[in-house]
C-alpha cells in the first residue's frame, strides 16, 4: 500500500463560472468545468521535525514521507522543518536554452509551439531561472491548487486577469521589475528574491503519493524500460535514459538536461487561445484539467527486477477542477506511487507517441 491508502473522495463544485470558464478555455471559447465531480483531497502538509536539508539515500530516492520527521511537499525528500514550510515559486519560462529547471521540484512542460514550462520550486533554490516567458490559460489551472509565488513576463490583459482571479501571488515582471534581471537570452529570476518578495499563503498540499520501501509503481502491467522516447507531433523528439546508479531518468535530446525521479507522459486537450485578435495571433494553450490517458516512468522496481531499466505504467488521469490535485491510476484503476524526488510532466497532445527500450 501507498502512505495515502484508500485516497478519500469528495465532490467539488465550481462556485465561479466566469473565472473557471476562462481557466478551461480563456479568450478563445466557452468550454466550462463540469459543476460536479470527484476528486482526491489534498492531504495536509508534512508535520514539523528534525533533519537537514534535503537529504538522499541509497539510489537517489532519499527519505520518503513514510519516513518520520519533515518532508518536502512536492519530493517526499527528508527535508529540515523549516524547508517543508515554505512556499511554492514557480516561474513560467521558454526558450531553447532554458536555465535552472534542474532545482525545480516539479517542472510541467507544454508541448505547444513553442514548448513552454512551469518550473515549480519549493525545497530547493535556483539563483536563476528563464528565460522568463508570459503567462498563458494553461498557468492557473495548473498552479491555484499550488497557491505559488508566480513569476512571468507579460500575457494578454484576459490571460493575466484570470491568472490573478486564482489562488496564485502574482511576482510578474509589471509589478514586481526589480526582481527580474535582463540579458542577451530574456529576463531571468532568482527564487530566493521571488520568496522574499511579498505575502505567502505558505506551503503548497502533497501532490503525489510517493511509495514506500517494497512498493510498487502500479498494481499491474508494470514494464521495466531503460530509455523513453517521446514523439509529440510538431515537436523535436525527447529521448530519456534510465540510470540505474542515481535510479533518476535524464533527459539526454530534444530539451535541457535534467535528472528526475519520475518523469510522467501525460495526454491532455489543447485548445486554440488569442493573443491578439486584432491581428489574428493565436497559440495553443494545454487544458490541465479533465482526465485522459497517461504513461509514468519511475524508479527501479522493489528488489531490482527491473535489472538496469527503471519502471513504467500506463494508465489514466483525472483533474476534475481548480481545487482538485491530479490522480495517477494505473491500469487497474489503482492509485500509482511515485518514486520520491523530482517529477517531470509532459503536457502532450493526442497523437503523442512513446516509445519504449529496453523493457
Amino acid at each position: 500500500m501507498t502512505r495515502w491508502g484508500i485516497w478519500a473522495r469528495c465532490a467539488v463544485t465550481a462556485s465561479s463560472c466566469g473565472v473557471i470558464t476562462a481557466l478551461a478555455g480563456c479568450s478563445a471559447g466557452t468550454d466550462a468545468v463540469p459543476a460536479s465531480v470527484q476528486t482526491r483531497t489534498p492531504s495536509a502538509t508534512a508535520s514539523p521535525g528534525e533533519g537537514k536539508g534535503a537529504t538522499a539515500g541509497p539510489g537517489g530516492s532519499g527519505g520518503s514521507a513514510g519516513v518520520s520527521g519533515s518532508v518536502a511537499p512536492l519530493t517526499g525528500l527528508s527535508v529540515t522543518a523549516a524547508v517543508a514550510q515554505r512556499p511554492a515559486v514557480a516561474v513560467a519560462v521558454a526558450g531553447s536554452d532554458p536555465v535552472g529547471l534542474g532545482s525545480a521540484d516539479l517542472v510541467l512542460q507544454e508541448m505547444a509551439g513553442p514548448v513552454r514550462y512551469l518550473a515549480v520550486f519549493q525545497s530547493a533554490e535556483a539563483s536563476t531561472v528563464g528565460p522568463v516567458t508570459s503567462t498563458r490559460p494553461t498557468d492557473g489551472q495548473a498552479l491555484s491548487v499550488l497557491h505559488p509565488l508566480t513569476s512571468y513576463d507579460g500575457g494578454t490583459t484576459a490571460f493575466i486577469s484570470v491568472l490573478d482571479a486564482t489562488k496564485i501571488i502574482d511576482d510578474g515582471y509589471a509589478g514586481h521589475a526589480s526582481l527580474y534581471s535582463g540579458g542577451s537570452g530574456g529576463l531571468t529570476v532568482s527564487t530566493t528574491a521571488l520568496a522574499a518578495a511579498g505575502r505567502s499563503d505558505g506551503p503548497p498540499p502533497e501532490l503525489f503519493g510517493y511509495r514506500l520501501p517494497g512498493d510498487s509503481l502500479a498494481s499491474a502491467d508494470e514494464t521495466h524500460p531503460t530509455s523513453v522516447r517521446v514523439e509529440a507531433p510538431g515537436e523535436p523528439a525527447e529521448q530519456w535514459n534510465f540510470d540505474a546508479r542515481t535510479d533518476r531518468w535524464m533527459e539526454t535530446a530534444g530539451g535541457p538536461r535534467v535528472s528526475v525521479a519520475n518523469l510522467v507522459v501525460q495526454i491532455v486537450s489543447f485548445k486554440t487561445v488569442y493573443l491578439s485578435r486584432k491581428y489574428g495571433q493565436t497559440a495553443q494553450s494545454a487544458l490541465f484539467n479533465g482526465k485522459g490517458a497517461v504513461t509514468v516512468f519511475s524508479g527501479t522496481a522493489p528488489g531490482g527486477s527491473g535489472g538496469t531499466g527503471g519502471t513504467g505504467a500506463a494508465g489514466s488521469w483525472a483533474k476534475p477542477g481548480l481545487a482538485a490535485v491530479t490522480n495517477y491510476f494505473d491500469a487497474a484503476d489503482q492509485p500509482m506511487s511515485f518514486e520520491p524526488g523530482p517529477t517531470w510532466v509532459v503536457l502532450a497532445p493526442a497523437g503523442t507517441r512513446t516509445s519504449l527500450a529496453g523493457g
